[in-house]
């Protein structure tokens, strides 16, 4: 009823409009029967309501499809954005190994215990963070669980990220540093290298050496680490942390003193992660939202490891101090297809080296001091390691040995030096301590003057009360 009625009203007020449009107001052409403006004005008055009527429904059905074009854009638009508002960043941590396999034991440390340590303080952290839920793989060291059962977890999940937590040896025993491994496929790769850039600039700055973000490939030419061929397989980006080696002595130090140590890599992890998708905390009052992540294009092929030796080792010597038996050389070092990590020395032709020294970092060449032993011939060579460990050794240089004769004279000399040093001090040492027994006789003698003194009026005053004593018995035996 109040549809029909609404509808007569809006045709009325359409034809008072088109009539209007029709009408001349100011001419008697359509109106005969009004001779003077008074009938206008009488006329004109009269059409006003429908004139305000026709504006007021031209109005409401305008307002009406506004209303209804945006209802419908915050009705397409709004409910997409809230998904992915409310939507927490969801990350797994994976401790490495478990169970059965125990990963890398050395001097009673046990990888698989060291993993879940950082693993548990890494949540723990992490969890302090608004918009992120954390998932563990297992949460304790007794589980046996295979890499694809962790990878399926991870996706199961919906996880934005899975970060896989070990701690790492060589079979040389002469490696150290942290090193990061992601998939060298496409998106994975540039995700995983992006996160990778951050940690490992948190692992420079705790003082470990950085051995680089790499990736490696099996026979097959696919990832050669199942967690992250497994987890790139299922969509989930994944990176694999090896924070130190636990068979070098450099490392010994960020690991070796408690659990606390450990801890710490776990807080040191969580801050990354939180870093990469820019997460902020009330509990701890940070926030990195505006955290500028390194942006890694995408690569269209795969990112292969390099497989071959440093191209350049050359060593060069630039003096000889045969006095102090020390000698200078300069090494070159470079590698076209990745960096060179470290150099080490061996005196005798490269069958044994010293630990091995950080090359540094944007040369490709470096001044090395040398301490020669004596009595024998020495072959001096250097030895070269890329980012994969590959190495080139340099040319050999010979030094002859220092003769035994100037050996022994210097010896001597040092031996005479150190007499005459030592006779030194003894005498004065001596005169020292002359004087002091001097000084404490003198008081010695003072003091034994005294006491004599002191003797000999002890003894006059009692001969004198001994006489007086005697006097005045001799006075009352008289009476």
């Amino acid at each position: 009823m109040s549809d029909s009625i609404s509808s007569k009203r809006k045709n009325s007020a359409m034809l008072s409009l088109q009539s209007l449009r029709s009408m001349d107001f100011f001419s008697l052409k359509g109106l005969p029967y009004m001779r003077s403006n008074f009938y206008r004005i009488k006329w004109f008055i009269s059409k006003l309501p429908g004139i305000f009527l026709a504006a007021f429904l031209l109005y409401k059905e305008l307002l009406r499809n506004i209303c209804v074009a945006t209802s419908l854009i915050i009705f397409l638009l709004i409910p997409a954005l809230n998904v992915y508002a409310e939507r927490p960043v969801v990350v797994v941590l994976d401790p490495g190994h478990g169970g059965d396999n125990t990963g890398a034991i050395h001097n009673g440390f046990i990888e698989k215990d060291m993993n879940l340590i950082v693993a548990l303080a890494m949540k723990e952290e992490l969890e302090k963070y608004e918009g992120i839920v954390v998932y563990l793989t297992h949460d304790d060291a007794m589980t046996n669980m295979s890499l694809k059962e962790r990878a399926e977890f991870a996706a199961s999940q919906n996880a934005d990220f899975m970060y896989c937590l070990h701690f790492n040896m060589s079979e040389s025993h002469m490696l150290y540093g942290a090193e990061v491994w992601v998939s060298a496929f496409d998106v994975f790769y540039a995700k995983g290298h992006a996160f990778g850039q951050i940690i490992m600039q948190a692992f420079s700055e705790m003082g470990l050496f950085n051995r680089g973000i790499k990736t490696r490939i099996n026979n097959r030419d696919d990832d050669y680490y199942g967690i992250i061929r497994e987890s790139r397989a299922l969509g989930v980006d994944t990176i694999l942390i090896e924070h130190c080696h636990l068979d070098h002595i450099i490392d010994k130090e960020f690991y070796a003193l408690g659990d606390f140590q450990l801890e710490e890599f776990g807080r040191v992890n969580a801050t990354a992660v939180a870093k990469y998708f820019k997460l902020a905390s009330s509990i701890l009052g940070v926030d990195y939202s505006d955290y500028p992540v390194p942006v890694v294009e995408v690569p269209t092929e795969i990112v292969r490891p390099d497989l071959t030796p440093p191209d350049i080792s050359h060593l060069e010597l630039i003096s000889l101090n045969i006095e102090e038996r020390v000698a200078e050389f300069n090494l070159m070092a470079e590698d076209y297809d990745s960096l060179i990590l470290y150099y080490g020395i061996s005196l005798d032709g490269g069958i044994s080296f010293d630990i091995l020294q950080p090359f540094p970092a944007g040369t490709t060449e470096l001044t090395i001091s040398v301490n020669l032993p004596p009595e024998k011939d020495l072959k001096v060579v250097a030895a070269v390691y890329n980012a994969y460990d590959r190495i080139t050794q340099s040319n050999i240089i010979e030094i002859s040995a220092l003769p035994i004769d100037e050996i022994i004279e210097d010896i001597w000399e040092e031996i005479e030096e150190i007499i005459d040093i030592s006779l030194t001090e003894l005498t004065r040492e001596l005169t020292e301590r002359q004087d002091q027994i001097n000084r404490r006789l003198e008081v010695y003698q003072y003091v034994i003057i005294g006491i004599a003194v002191l003797m000999v009026l002890v003894v006059i005053i009692i001969i004198s009360r001994v006489v007086l004593l005697i006097r005045v018995r001799s006075a009352r035996f008289d009476k």
